[in-house]
């Protein structure tokens, strides 16, 4: 598969054989310097990865994609900054899309393969005053991963789906081209087309499905979109509620 060329996202590569997280490890370099943006920090394995909510992330050595994004988005205003979640779900979800069918972005930024997860995102920002300074995003993709542990609820790998194994530095590539074109999309301000794009690649949209809310009411709903600030929101009892990342699970 031929890889595009990026203007910067992935250009500056900083490999780590093991870190505890690449989130971390870019949080640190931005807190010391100012890297050029769009720099990456891959590693083989994180002893220390976690996703959303802080929770782990499973990886075997050498296996998968584990890498951090820095980007340092100026003209995006704090109370957008959902769009974030938004332009790097939409670029993983393409990756994965070369790949394999039925590719879907579990709200807020999670990567689904039919009802199994392929990847997550983690974006974590750093503030001068009242505006974004910088922002990492960090992305674990499950690609060769051939099995996983069993208390791990519902993963899955491209491999898993394709039966064949990929060039790690391939499918980076091709993730750099995939980021950068959205993220641009952002720059420029196009946050409804981004919108519009997120909404059609959502998981369980206007499809009847059951949730916990608040750790462990039941309930049955569906899916209508986001709101402004990226919030879920979902018509249960004829009504329409807005969740946070926290507020909300689906039960899958």
């Amino acid at each position: 598969m031929i890889t595009p060329e990026t203007l910067f996202t992935g250009k500056n590569k900083i490999y780590l054989q093991q870190v505890p997280s690449t989130n971390a490890y870019a949080l640190e370099l931005i807190a010391k310097t100012t890297p050029s943006e769009g720099t990456c920090v891959f590693t083989d394995y994180q002893s220390a990865g976690r996703g959303q909510i802080g929770r782990f992330w499973h990886s075997e050595p050498g296996m998968n994609v584990l890498i951090s994004y820095i980007f340092y988005p100026k003209t995006l205003l704090l109370r957008d900054q959902f769009y974030l979640n938004v332009f790097s779900a939409l670029a993983v979800r393409d990756l994965v899309a070369l790949y394999c069918d039925d590719v879907k972005i579990k709200w807020p930024n999670d990567i689904y393969v039919g009802n199994k997860k392929i990847a997550g995102i983690l974006v974590q920002n750093t503030l001068r005053s009242n505006h974004l300074r910088a922002s990492v995003i960090g992305i674990g993709l499950n690609v060769n991963e051939k099995s996983f542990p069993e208390d791990i609820p519902n993963p899955v790998s491209i491999s898993q789906q394709t039966s064949m194994t990929y060039d790690l530095k391939e499918i980076i590539s091709l993730l750099s081209s995939k980021l950068e074109y959205y993220y641009l999309k952002m720059n420029a301000g196009q946050y409804q087309l981004l919108r519009s794009q997120y909404l059609n690649a959502m998981y369980r949209k206007l499809v009847p499905a059951n949730f916990t809310v608040g750790g462990d009411k039941a309930i049955s709903g569906i899916i209508q979109g986001i709101d402004e600030q990226g919030r879920l929101q979902v018509l249960s009892d004829n009504i329409v509620t807005a969740y946070d990342f926290r507020e909300i699970a689906y039960v899958i």
